[in-house]
């Protein structure tokens, strides 16, 4: 067995048991304890696993707070730019899409060629970047404004969003870990649910360091997605267990 079916085993192994045994997965994979404990190691190094006396048990989540939009402009922008640049290659002209909130998203508009598009938003960045693009037709959903996100949300965003139908919808998120896809915010959780069901391609938008993160709200199953994009920095491993669920494009 290749070493990289092995590492995909013992993940999903963890993911269903949150510990394992090394004796257990050598007779499992049919190899030696020591195999075993190498492969711990390496997966400990790549930050999947933490190892303990006579196995590893799950690592367990990062979660983490909700950083304002004006500080999320700073953060790993380069990675951002690489996944905004796929997402532009993806739109084609007369699309009918739903770009949601956050700083990956916005640096889209750097890249897109299409033409003709209707856009249908909740982020009022992302509409102030679209609202003058020629030939393109722009709806802001409205509702309560949160600040901190640059977003709107709530009873009358979700409202909206439930009466429409788009062909592709691109949503960021503060976190991925196993199948869970999660945010800081429940009531956005909420409109990225009614969005991501009312579309007939769902992509997440996720740099490497989204993975292995928890936040708040779960809203979306990894299993459901047309696919995540995300960036070349995600671990071979954390590749290989993700593909076993869902399309990767990085």
């Amino acid at each position: 067995m290749l070493k990289e079916d092995r590492y995909r085993i013992i993940i999903s192994a963890l993911e269903e048991k949150n510990s394992v045994e090394v004796s257990d997965l050598a007779k499992t994979l049919d190899v030696t304890e020591m195999t075993i404990r190498r492969d711990l190691k390496a997966l400990e190094d790549e930050g999947l696993l933490v190892r303990v006396h006579g196995g590893a048990r799950k690592k367990d989540a990062s979660y983490t707070p909700e950083v304002p939009y004006t500080q999320k402009r700073t953060i790993n922008i380069e990675l951002k730019q690489h996944i905004a640049k796929i997402c532009a290659g993806l739109i084609e002209d007369n699309d009918t899409i739903f770009i949601g909130s956050g700083t990956t998203n916005d640096f889209i508009f750097d890249y897109l060629q299409a033409n003709n598009l209707n856009i249908i938003t909740s982020s009022l960045t992302v509409f102030n970047r679209a609202k003058d693009m020629p030939g393109t037709e722009v709806i802001l959903t409205g509702g309560r404004y949160r600040k901190k996100s640059g977003t709107f949300a709530g009873y009358f965003t979700n409202k909206l969003l439930s009466e429409i139908k788009v062909k592709k919808a691109f949503i960021g998120t503060n976190g991925i870990n196993g199948p869970k896809v999660t945010t800081a915010n429940e009531e956005e959780g909420h409109g990225h649910q009614i969005i991501l069901d009312h579309s007939i391609e769902r992509y997440i938008l996720a740099d490497s360091t989204k993975f292995g993160v928890e936040s708040f709200f779960t809203f979306y199953n990894v299993r459901d997605l047309t696919a995540i994009i995300t960036d070349q920095n995600l671990s071979p491993h954390a590749e290989d267990y993700y593909k076993e669920m869902v399309k990767i494009i990085k």
